[in-house]
This record gives C-alpha cells, structure tokens and sequence, in this order.
C-alpha cells in the first residue's frame, strides 16, 4: 500500500509480541498511579497525554524501518507531538464513525484562535483544530499491542480519501494488523472503527503517536509537549 497515494500503509513486526505485552502492562500501571483513565463502566479503555510521562516509545521510533519512513514523510526535523492509548476491551467495545483527525494539543489557547479553531479541552490540555497545511505534512503511528481482526472491532479506511477532504465515505476498506505491526496513515485520511464481538476474548489495544514536521507551530502557538527525532531515531533532550 503506498502511503503517499491512498494515505496509509502498514509496517509489519514491528515489535515482537513479548514487547508489546511489556508494553500494555506499561502503560496500564502508568495509568493507573496517575489517575488519568478513561473507562467505561468496566475495563479501561484509553488514555491521553502520555508525552513526557510515558517514555518507552523509543521502541517504536527507533526502528529502522520507522526512521526511514519518517525521514521520508516528514522530514529531519520531525518531532514526537503527542501519544495517546486505548483499547476495546472484550465485552465493552465501542465503535467510531469515519472522521479526520484534525486536532492538536496546544501550551494555550489564543483570542482570536486563527490560524487554527474551535479551541477544546481534552483531560485538561488545550487542543485546537489544525490547518489542513499543517495536517497534511503529519503522520500517525499505531502500533498494535495485538492483533486486530474482524472480532475485536478492526478499523476502517477509505483509501485516497486525505488527498480529498470532501466527506465521501465510499470505498472503505477494513484493516488487520498482527500484533506488533505498525499502522501508518495521514491524519486527514478518513477513518473509523467497528464494534468489536460480544463473543470476542481479544483486546484492541494500540499506542498511537503523532510526528509533526518541526517543533514550530505559526504564532502565537506553541505544542503542548514535543520530542525531537533524529535522523539516527535516537531520542535527544526533552522539549517541554
């Protein structure tokens, strides 16, 4: 699948899958002694901001085969911007309708709000909606903590659909991933997820990542947290 045209690709292996349990059981324990759950009435099922808390994610953007992609994509300044969690916990899965993600975490939010919009918080952070120029130059990590299948509530694509904002939905495509593959896509794609089985015994857990071109956003804003990456992939002096 090539990312440039139809706006996702998938890296496979990208951590062995005694990795990625170490990795779940990370960010479950880190969740929970920071009290920054999102749950529903059982399980957990996801949690923000991990940027900055949550240090393990070398695993991912030292992989070589994740450097050159970003190298590639983004560019040699890109910079780690924001980490997100969640899972559809067997029993309490959910489903989410095709969408773009147009949102970033911001250090404040500015009157008036342009360039970007519609100033939100999430978990206590200031997010704002990006431009579509600044949207289009990022990319988003998934890695998969475990396999996603037609029983756990896989995710839906519509292919091609970031080099065209208007909303169609048709063409979608449904994904799979083994557990430790890495999914890619352009955060203007469209997509969305199905409700996973009642039957299922899978999780869906994922780590998802954001790289943003630089550690510069257009005045008078600033990231909320950012990470450098370099070309070497190793992780340089935390930016806060």
């Amino acid at each position: 699948m090539n990312l440039e045209q139809d706006g996702w690709t998938v890296l496979s292996a990208i951590a062995p899958e005694a990795r990625c349990e170490e990795i779940g059981l990370e960010i479950l324990e880190f969740l929970t002694d920071q009290g920054t759950i999102e749950a529903t009435n059982g399980p957990i099922i996801g949690g923000r901001n991990l940027l900055g808390s949550w240090t393990k994610w070398t695993t991912i953007t030292n992989h070589p085969k994740v450097i050159d992609l970003i190298n590639e994509f983004v560019g040699p300044n890109a910079c780690l911007v924001r980490i997100l969690f969640f899972d559809k916990p067997p029993g309490h899965s959910w489903s989410l309708s095709l969408h773009r993600d147009r949102t970033i975490a911001v250090k404040d939010h500015h009157q008036p709000a342009a360039p970007f919009s519609k100033p939100t918080r999430k978990a206590g952070v200031p997010h704002v909606e990006a431009t579509a120029e600044l949207l289009s130059q990022m990319l988003t990590l998934r890695l998969h903590l475990d396999p996603m299948r037609d029983e756990n509530g896989p995710l839906v694509v519509v292919p091609k659909s970031h080099r065209n904002l208007s909303e169609s939905e048709e063409d979608t495509e449904i994904i799979h991933c083994n557990t430790g593959d890495l999914f890619v896509m352009r955060p203007l794609l469209l997509h969305g997820s199905r409700n996973g089985a009642p039957t299922t015994k899978l999780h869906r857990r994922v780590v998802h990542l954001e790289i943003a071109p630089s550690n510069e956003l257009p005045t008078p804003y600033q990231w909320h947290r950012f990470e450098r990456l370099n070309c070497s992939g190793q992780r340089s002096k935390k930016e806060v």
